[in-house]
């Protein structure tokens, strides 16, 4: 999908088993080397990827990231069944994700986890969860919605995730068709024209998201993303107010409020919930970048705001934005570097 215009989080229930897999290799080739150096130890992965009410969510993207190097050591798709599984992986502190069209959620496997079957239940892809005393829970307005509802957002998501847009909007059409007041169905279609450049249709899917479950946390942060390209900037931070306590832990809504704060030019709360956001969010985002250097530019803090120019562009720099970016950096770079040639010539004298 080009250019997110928001990134969402739907909760999965992922359950991951983490089985022993000893699997011992030899290196004759290295001389001097005791036996115990050249057996190496490896382990297999797997694991299954679940909605909250049971049913397997095939074509999930799993990626298995070391979390020292930051380096991805392995990836792929669950299989209809909902299973993965990746094997001859080094012991090592892993960040396992699973991601499905705007779905995202991860788990932290330390050296102690290894051989554990772990399992962590959240709602399900589309569930509007809230937290009640830190468990989720789903809203009333989610249990109402037909299994073929479900099951034709599922099939939406999937199709997201191969950017097969025509399928997502067929699916989004049957999904709705079945159930129309399907509260994920209608937020994820918003995002789709949002992302289309049609931020009004987008308010509209949202704003009926909103009355169809007003505990539906992830609507609210997309109505502030679609408000804050239309300059309604208190609209949007008064959405995004909202999508925050429902779900305290969303750092896209932060994202959204820093957003809003630069809109209406003011940079300290901007970059309070900048701060916010990048403290929160499981990875790296380069558009946290492009936000922070252009609060730190507003507040005249150039060698920052340079940093962070760079690093989106490290990040991303085949985005949309990295040109802008680019011009923005050499600018700040003669900026500065005319300002200190000028506080030498001063010194001079």
């Amino acid at each position: 999908m080009k250019g997110r215009a928001v990134t969402t989080l739907f909760a999965l229930c992922f359950s991951t088993s983490i089985s022993f897999s000893q699997i011992y290799t030899d290196h004759d080739s290295l001389p001097g080397r005791s036996d115990s150096i050249n057996k190496i130890q490896s382990y297999t992965i797997s694991g299954l990827v679940i909605g909250s009410d049971g049913s397997a969510l095939p074509d999930v993207r799993i990626e298995i990231r070391d979390e020292q190097t930051a380096r991805t050591v392995a990836s792929g798709y669950t299989n209809n069944s909902g299973a993965f599984e990746f094997g001859h992986l080094p012991i090592a502190v892993y960040d396992v994700s699973a991601s499905r069209g705007l779905s995202e959620t991860h788990q932290h496997l330390g050296l102690g986890d290894l051989g554990m079957n772990l399992r962590i239940r959240l709602a399900s892809p589309g569930a509007a969860a809230s937290q009640v005393d830190g468990n989720a829970t789903v809203s009333v307005a989610e249990y109402k919605v037909p299994q073929k509802a479900r099951a034709a957002f599922h099939k939406a998501e999937a199709a997201l995730a191969k950017n097969r847009l025509d399928e997502v909007a067929k699916q989004l059409g049957k999904a709705l068709e079945i159930y129309p007041d399907y509260a994920a169905a209608l937020t994820l279609r918003g995002v789709t024209s949002l992302d289309a450049a049609k931020p009004e249709a987008a308010v509209d899917d949202f704003d009926r998201a909103i009355h169809s479950d007003p505990g539906y946390a992830l609507a609210y942060t997309a109505m502030a993303a679609a408000l804050n390209q239309l300059n309604k900037f208190d609209d949007a931070l008064r959405s995004a107010t909202r999508a925050v306590s429902l779900s305290p832990s969303s750092w896209q809504s932060y994202f959204e409020m820093a957003k809003s704060y630069v809109g209406k030019a003011d940079y300290d709360h901007a970059l309070q919930q900048i701060t916010k956001a990048q403290q929160m969010v499981p990875k790296e985002y380069p558009p946290i970048h492009l936000i922070r250097a252009h609060v730190m530019l507003a507040l005249k803090n150039y060698a920052e705001a340079m940093g962070e120019l760079q690093a989106f562009l490290t990040l991303a720099p085949q985005d949309p934005n990295s040109g802008a970016a680019r011009q923005a950096l050499e600018k700040v770079k003669a900026l500065t570097s005319s300002a200190t040639s000028s506080a030498m010539v001063d010194t001079a004298r």
